[in-house]
């Protein structure tokens, strides 16, 4: 049996892990790889605070107003949420919006079936889904 928690025990959770992602100089950043341990594709800046609680008690986060360039063609399968002080405060896997990975991306190119293929190209704009929902 799985344990579950309430709605408040998940806020107080999400809220320290926004904390924990907002300490530090810089800003909080999702890095997009093509695999754990890959190549980095792209880095997605996020605002500060990095996120808000929603009515369920999840991290809604919030990119930065700024738009990040995608760095190398590829597609993005391993995400590393890392602190405003460069330290890995999640990992997992990245999907297009209609995956189910925590981490999913929006405007990857469509495939010749009509879906999206979770491609992105260098020079292109690193969008996440919105709201993007963790935890």
């Amino acid at each position: 049996m799985t344990m579950q928690i309430s709605r408040d025990h998940r806020a107080a959770r999400n809220q320290a892990s926004i904390d924990l992602a907002d300490a530090g100089n810089g800003p909080s950043v999702i890095e997009l790889y093509d695999a754990q341990g890959g190549n980095l594709l792209a880095v997605r800046t996020l605002d500060k605070p990095c996120g808000v609680i929603n009515a369920e008690g999840r991290i809604v986060l919030q990119p930065s107003l700024a738009n990040d360039m995608v760095q190398i063609t590829g597609k993005p399968t391993f995400a590393v949420w890392r602190s405003g002080a460069g330290a890995a405060i999640a990992l997992d896997a990245v999907t297009d919006q209609l995956g189910s990975g925590p981490f999913k991306l929006e405007g990857t190119s469509i495939g010749e079936d009509g879906l999206p293929t979770g491609m992105i190209y260098q020079g292109g704009v690193v969008a996440l889904t919105s709201p993007m929902l963790v935890g």
